[in-house]
């Protein structure tokens, strides 16, 4: 998955890529979007080459509304070129489950036991 934003040039951004378990707001609907709140001014960008059937494995959808996803998130990113971003971590929060893992080292982790084998 990529993350495709433009975080402003400034000390504190630039840093912000570097941290690991970045709070940020997930909002998943035709499109993924990224949302950073904490920013002084706050961005969000759009998440290429995901995966909706391995995210849902992983991150169960909620019901009606124009996101099947509108989750608190950690999400850990590496510098691929200007504006785009490999995402190297993601977890959602889930008040029933907690944090659920997506993925680990840009790979969809397996999922952890969600769904009944029926």
């Amino acid at each position: 998955m990529k993350l495709i934003i433009n975080f402003a040039k400034d000390l504190l951004s630039q840093s912000l890529v570097q941290q690991k378990n970045i709070p940020c707001l997930c909002k998943i609907g035709i499109n993924f979007e990224v949302h950073f709140p904490c920013l002084q001014y706050e961005k969000f960008g759009l998440v290429e080459d995901w995966d909706r059937k391995e995210l849902e494995w992983r991150a169960p959808a909620g019901a009606g509304g124009a996101w099947t996803h509108h989750r608190c998130c950690l999400i850990s990113l590496e510098p691929v070129s200007d504006g785009v971003y490999k995402i190297e971590d993601l977890s959602m929060f889930y008040e029933d489950m907690g944090w659920l893992p997506v993925l680990k080292n840009s790979i969809y982790v397996t999922p952890v036991g969600i769904w009944d084998e029926e």
